[in-house]
């Protein structure tokens, strides 16, 4: 787990680094340092063989330098490799602006400048230094075209910092443009092509902390943290700013990790570490004096005569999740199918009979009509957690009573939409006033945003999960998408149900152990961001045969949670 930074937290941090610094570029010489050794690990280190003699010309690399502080990033770091024993060339694509410095150090070593485009498939790798975080826009439609002959040679792509062209705080990209590709005859039926005016890199290396696109965007590639620093004043790390200004500022902090990762695509870089993964979580295995009772009961009210499946998912997604009791509330048709399928459960006609539960899960597949609206209206009149999917997130948009419920609700409550579900949700709170940005566009600032507009929990799906609250946010990069598949979101659902379930157990029995400690009954969310990893987990393991990844379903992904859980608390204990 890796904390997130803005743009503007990065710029005052950089600021007091620039204020010390003994010489003008000692901090972009540390970045330029990270930049190389990461590009070492991608063509296999160092260019010399056992007999120490260099392979001038052997391997090849090319830096695409833009006028900033990171075309100079990737001129130290050509130069750095260029003592490495590589052939590096550089295309500058600032016009007359380039890092002056940085290029008389770059020459001096031996780096060579190139007037024109070189023919990509002649490179081992390609560094992107055009765009920094400050960059705006897309990178011009020469150089997109460029970056698509780079695409078709299949030669990696390392940027720094960002991939040019992203938007560093929200991730979002530039338009693509229509042209028309070199090397095809006029009017041949490819030679026309809309392609994307930002660079999606293999790798991405970045320095202190990471920035919002790193957690929200696949167009960064592998993304690897190094720490940078100056000698001068004693000596700083950017880390260290970063983390003083984080405990200084008033806005939600903000995390990120990777649920599932592929240890064969993984570099080692000394210095530098990959995105982690989130690990906090409590423990799953029953007490010795445990019942079905004591880790928490989550009641489910879901599903419909139409739609009965997404009764049964949700209730396996919690049967699988922990070890107490699970209780669903549904019409006669949707109870005995869940029997049938899940004969551990225990079933009622109506909420108010269900008996005493811990937490509620409402929505999947359960209607959207006067009977459901009052049903949801009585289960957030409860003290418990509530979590609310599908058609319970579509009452909530249909009515302001409703809105009004969930803002003023002291209990917890946890909204798990996708996108769709998200601007259906967004677009009446917007017109309430609440300023609430594109969930395309700014999914985490969105998120944040809905979460303080109804002070809640917000859970936006997808291949990266947003879990905001008014205080934080966490981002869980899943690191595959075999998740989307129908159903996957009921399952999910029941899922973190059972979690909040066990959560809010654990929190009314702390004044047994700790009587001066009191926490709010929002703690809870705490326990949300790792069931989405254990989803994640869940949904990978699912889609694994002998032969290799293969098309999953949401049954296979609820049946796949108990090997998640058990995966994801060794790699917990591993990494405590």
């Amino acid at each position: 787990m890796k904390s997130v930074f803005t743009v503007g937290q990065i710029r005052r941090a950089e600021e007091r680094l620039f204020a010390i610094q003994n010489d003008p570029d000692e901090l972009m010489i540390s970045a330029a340092a990270a930049v190389a050794d990461v590009a070492l690990a991608m063509v296999d280190g160092p260019a010399a063989d056992d007999s120490g003699e260099d392979h001038f010309g052997e391997d090849r690399i090319l830096l695409l330098v833009g006028s900033g502080g990171n075309g100079g990033d990737a001129l130290y770091a050509g130069a750095f490799l260029r003592e490495e024993g590589y052939q590096v060339d550089a295309l500058l694509l600032g016009g007359d602006r380039v890092h002056e410095p940085a290029l008389r150090h770059f020459h001096h070593l031996g780096g060579t400048v190139v007037d024109t485009s070189p023919d990509p498939a002649s490179y081992d790798l390609v560094i992107d230094g055009i765009l920094g975080i400050g960059g705006r826009g897309g990178i011009d439609a020469d150089t997109a075209q460029f970056v698509e002959r780079i695409y078709s040679a299949g030669v990696p792509i390392l940027s720094v910092d960002v991939p040019s062209g992203i938007e560093a705080d929200t991730g979002s990209v530039p338009e693509p443009i229509m042209m028309q590709l070199a090397g095809y005859a006029e009017g041949a039926p490819i030679a026309r092509q809309c392609i994307p005016t930002h660079i999606n890199a293999d790798v991405t290396v970045t320095f202190g902390g990471l920035r919002r696109a790193h957690a929200v965007s696949m167009a960064c590639g592998y993304v690897l943290c190094a720490d940078i620093r100056v000698e001068g004043g004693g000596g700083l790390n950017l880390s260290t700013a970063l983390q003083d200004i984080q405990l200084k500022d008033a806005s939600p902090t903000l995390y990120a990790s990777t649920a599932w990762r592929d240890v064969s695509a993984e570099i080692s870089v000394p210095g530098a570490s990959p995105i982690g993964a989130q690990f906090i979580m409590l423990d799953v295995e029953p007490a010795p004096d445990s019942d079905k009772y004591t880790g928490g009961v989550v009641g489910i009210a879901a599903g419909s005569e139409d739609y009965p499946g997404a009764a049964i998912l949700a209730c396996a997604g919690a049967v699988r999740a922990t070890s107490s009791m699970v209780r669903f509330v549904g019409d006669s048709v949707a109870r005995n199918q869940v029997i049938a399928a899940l004969p551990e459960v225990v079933v009622s006609p109506s909420v108010e009979e269900a008996g005493r539960v811990q937490a509620w899960v409402y929505g999947p597949g359960r209607g959207t009509g006067a009977g459901q609206a009052a049903e949801l209206a009585g289960l957030l009149a409860s003290p418990e957690p509530v979590l609310i999917d599908a058609d319970g997130i579509t009452l909530i948009a249909q009515s302001p009573e409703l809105r009004s419920t969930v803002r003023h609700r002291s209990s917890p409550t946890v909204l798990t939409p996708h996108k769709g579900e998200f601007e259906r949700l967004a677009e009446p709170l917007r017109a309430d006033g609440s300023e609430i940005p594109s969930a395309d566009t700014d999914p985490i600032g969105a998120t944040l945003a809905m979460a303080v507009a109804l002070d809640c929990c917000v859970l936006l799906k997808g291949r990266f999960t947003i879990v905001a609250t008014t205080d934080y946010a966490y981002v869980v990069n899943a690191g595959h998408s075999w998740s989307a598949t129908p159903g996957s979101g009921d399952v999910l659902s029941g899922l973190i149900g059972a979690h909040l379930a066990q959560s809010y157990v654990e929190l009314t029995r702390l004044p047994e152990f700790i009587p001066d400690m009191e926490l709010p009954p929002t703690a809870v969310y705490s326990l949300v961001a790792p069931a989405v990893s254990i989803h994640a987990v869940a949904a990978a393991l699912s889609a694994r045969t002998e032969f290799g990844p293969a098309p999953t379903s949401a049954s296979r992904i609820a049946e796949a949670i108990s090997a998640a859980t058990a995966r994801v608390n060794i790699n917990r204990i591993m990494n405590a």
